[in-house]
């Protein structure tokens, strides 16, 4: 069996987004039977170190059956380029920090979660930080199209 692709998600805190992204795609891998394909995980931009979900986004994640519970934020480290295959960022301002930020001989690919995802009818994910719970819905919505899509990007079916 090949090497699992690591897949690292990107937001500003490491609270809401990205670990939300992270969750959503290993719950989509273990539902399509693909365990061991994939490792999931996420970091934020302007993260502290340790810290919990927001209680709104613990309430979204339990309407799609996932635990945030344990999440505890971290922040991206240059490391990141070279340990995880592919770095997806939540919106623009995270590309664009990767982009920044990257090293001249990073291995990591780069990519904008909503990227090619016409349906979504956005190209970023809104954060839901300290809004209301139809915002935190609504992003995990759009991360769950996202997170779909990414899916058969990275393991087309019959790979």
């Amino acid at each position: 069996m090949a090497e699992p692709i690591r897949v690292l998600f990107i937001c500003t805190g490491n609270l809401c987004r990205s670990p939300l992204a992270s969750v959503m795609l290993e719950s989509e891998v273990a539902s399509r039977g693909l365990q061991g394909r994939m490792l999931t995980s996420s970091a934020g931009t302007h993260a502290r170190h340790g810290q919990v979900c927001p209680p709104p986004l613990i309430e979204v994640a339990t309407t799609y059956g996932l635990d945030m519970s344990a999440h505890r934020s971290r922040r991206f480290e240059e490391e990141d380029f070279f340990e995880h295959d592919v770095l997806v960022a939540l919106d623009l301002g995270h590309l664009d920090h990767l982009n920044f930020l990257r090293p001249k001989h990073a291995t990591a690919q780069q990519l904008l979660l909503l990227s090619g995802v016409d349906e979504a009818g956005v190209i970023e994910v809104p954060d839901p930080y300290g809004r209301g719970s139809r915002d935190y819905a609504r992003a995990a919505s759009l991360i769950q199209l996202g997170v779909r899509h990414l899916l058969t990007r990275l393991l087309p079916p019959g790979a």
